[in-house]
């Protein structure tokens, strides 16, 4: 009774296995996902060294897995493999594109890559160089109007350091109006500066600084939005967002920081997505039910076990929709979903630590999908008053 009472509080607990890598030397990334205009849905799933085995390890064996499912995430089929440590799909005028970042020896990641597959994922045009440096972002929320593209990523230090923040977050913009594969086609802004997240709201003992990371852009109000997750200094605060506004005068992309704003899982990568049905925000997260250790666990602001759904008109205030899935112990987990729209239901592909060594090394990339989800969500707009 108790299984079947818990089971109907869970929106997607039943799972397809994308991609399973048994290799613990290496662990699954933060994955990505498509829908094409035939309906297929495409999976990006990187694989990449653990930190033990990181360097030039991570420069020359980080690989993506590109998987394609045409039954509605039931089965999937290998397409392709590339040489990339992290890498986030989208689709535009039937070809799918992939951002793609390689791996570095000193810095995590070097350079912002752009390659197009004309035919469905199966092969994969020579990378073009969009802008130098050292990013790092996975799949999360975009935006398409008057035919440009925004996407954010952040600048990588090599290594965390003591003092303030250097994860930056920064913004590109493609004009889809000309060739996607001409790098002249793209702009990328300055970084905003990241305050340090107040001392009250982070515990001195249990970590060294605090950053912002794993971006979302939005459209609010005809306003361009960058929402980041917040990770204070050992995880001691959950919840917490840092918020960026977009000035784009069609020549410079001007990035500034906002405020910090409450969102529920704001601590680890969270994904947002906008729906045109329901004319509202739909965002993937975790929520964190142990930031004290009571279960003994040294970080427990860190927890990865709970995969929540929510929705929301601004992008800041969220309702909870329910629980897409739930781990079952602290060191597994559903986490850095990417989500796409697929008829009425939300199609979800999660980084998932299984059976792998630890909450976040995880072995699995995992599909699930929430039948008829706008009817999880309440009536947020208000009715006219009568006159």
């Amino acid at each position: 009774m108790k299984s079947l009472a818990l089971a109907s509080l869970l929106l997607a607990q039943d799972y397809t296995v994308v991609f399973h890598n048994p290799d613990r030397e290496f662990y699954v990334e933060g994955c990505g996902l498509a829908r094409l205009d035939d309906g297929a849905l495409v999976a990006v799933v990187p694989v990449v060294p653990r930190a033990e085995w990181s360097k030039e390890r991570r420069a020359k064996q980080s690989r993506t897995h590109v998987l394609r499912s045409a039954d509605a995430g039931k089965t999937w089929q290998a397409l392709a493999e590339l040489p990339y440590y992290s890498a986030v799909p989208w689709v535009h005028q039937g070809s799918l594109y992939l951002f793609a970042m390689k791996g570095g020896t000193e810095f995590r990641n070097d350079d912002l890559l752009l390659l197009r597959s004309s035919d469905a994922g199966k092969t994969w045009s020579a990378p073009v160089t969009l802008f130098r440096g050292h990013f790092w972002n996975c799949h999360t929320g975009m935006v398409m109007r008057d035919n440009r593209l925004y996407w954010a990523l952040c600048d990588i230090p090599a290594r965390l350091q003591l003092g303030p923040p250097q994860r930056r977050p920064r913004v590109v913009a493609g004009d889809l109006s000309k060739d996607p594969m001409e790098p002249r086609s793209w702009r990328l802004s300055d970084a905003a500066s990241f305050p340090e997240v107040p001392p009250a709201l982070v515990n001195p003992k249990r970590g060294t600084r605090s950053h912002a990371l794993e971006p979302n852009v939005i459209e609010v109000a005809g306003k361009i939005r960058v929402i980041s997750c917040v990770k204070p200094a050992g995880q001691s605060t959950a919840g917490l967002a840092a918020v960026y506004d977009l000035n784009d005068d069609g020549e410079t992309l001007h990035l500034k920081f906002t405020q910090y704003h409450p969102r529920p899982g704001g601590q680890l990568k969270f994904f947002i997505l906008w729906d045109n049905v329901s004319r509202m925000f739909w965002s993937t997260a975790n929520l964190v039910t142990d930031s004290q250790g009571v279960f003994g666990t040294k970080d427990g602001g860190n927890d990865r076990r709970f995969l929540m759904l929510f929705y929301g008109l601004d992008g800041l205030n969220w309702f909870q929709a329910g629980c897409v899935a739930q781990a079952k112990t602290m060191e597994q987990s559903f986490m850095y979903a990417a989500a796409v729209i697929d008829g009425n239901d939300m199609a979800i592909i999660s980084r998932s630590n299984i059976n792998g060594p630890n909450r976040h090394d995880a072995d699995c990339a995992t599909f699930h999908r929430v039948r008829d989800f706008r009817r999880l969500a309440l009536k947020l707009v208000p009715e006219p008053e009568d006159d």
